[in-house]
């Protein structure tokens, strides 16, 4: 679908970090705009002062249709963290291992081709962006998840020549390794109950639910539903371990007595002592507050 006036602009933010060829990929898009009426994209490359949250406030100022991100879920956040609550539509070119957000908005990921033709010709429409707070640190947005506990343990342990080598399926061996480690007691306050105590490897809050391999957290749960869903989980030894396996890559998800499934738009979790967070399947830091809340509507994307 081409902009109504045929001349839409649109800026391309990249990773070079993440790009072989640009020339290349500057000639497919100039192509595929110009079959469809739109202008040439203008590129923007990110930098270590600039992850891209600059560079797409700049987009934003200079008046363009479309801002199209290509790059990991790191840049895609920065990029979203910055159109967040304007008229200015996200295409979500994804690169790299997760593509969690490309995953979710159904576009095709590592095939630059096949994904900015999806963005060029789909439609526009109003997604959740969640927000987040660890300890007494700044609010920082995530477009999927964010978590606390053994998630952020295996992302952090996951060696990046093994991720390049076998991809997603990286993650499960560093999850593997990091099974022995002591659990933490969570105080959790949902909105519009009360608060709850529990002893658990990780609690999870889910803007949408589909992460790589196919597995979806929480199948019910949508980008544009209006609240987050938390997921408490407290397995215990490989028998707790081998359940709670087989309700991740099954059907079977509501009622288990190891996890458990809070829908809220708000929520805080008060773990016992410090453990590592992550944000979009980026490790962040250790905390002992997570406080979470849904944006309703706040970001406008291209799929």
């Amino acid at each position: 679908m081409a902009p109504s006036t045929s001349t839409g602009r649109l800026v391309i933010i990249y990773n070079p970090l993440k790009v072989d060829d640009i020339d290349s990929l500057e000639h497919t898009a100039e192509a595929l705009c110009a079959a469809r009426g739109w202008r040439h994209p203008e590129w923007m490359a990110t930098t270590a002062e600039d992850h891209g949250c600059g560079k797409a406030r700049d987009a934003v100022a200079s008046g363009v249709d479309l801002v199209c991100v290509l790059g990991g879920d790191g840049t895609v956040r920065e990029v979203a963290s910055a159109l967040a609550r304007t008229d200015v539509a996200l295409g979500v070119l994804g690169l790299g291992t997760g593509n969690l957000l490309a995953r979710n908005l159904g576009l095709p990921h590592n095939d630059f081709t096949a994904s900015l033709a999806a963005v060029l010709d789909g439609s526009e429409r109003r997604v959740d962006l969640g927000r987040v707070r660890f300890d007494e640190g700044p609010e920082r947005c995530f477009t999927v998840i964010v978590g606390m506990g053994l998630d952020a343990e295996a992302l952090a342990g996951t060696e990046p020549r093994t991720k390049d080598r076998i991809g997603w399926p990286a993650y499960i061996l560093a999850g593997l390794s990091v099974l022995a480690q002591r659990g933490f007691s969570v105080e959790t306050t949902v909105e519009g109950k009360r608060p709850f105590t529990s002893r658990c490897r990780m609690v999870l809050a889910c803007n949408c639910g589909l992460l790589p391999g196919g597995i979806e957290l929480v199948p019910e749960a949508q980008i544009d539903d209006g609240h987050l869903d938390l997921m408490t989980f407290s397995p215990s030894g490989l028998v707790g371990w081998a359940a709670a396996t087989l309700w991740a890559v099954t059907a079977r998800r509501r009622g288990h007595r190891i996890i458990r499934h809070d829908p809220s738009r708000t929520c805080l979790v008060r773990a016992d002592r410090p453990v590592l967070t992550e944000i979009d399947g980026d490790p962040v830091a250790r905390a002992t507050t997570m406080r979470v809340r849904v944006d309703v509507g706040a970001l406008l994307v291209r799929a």
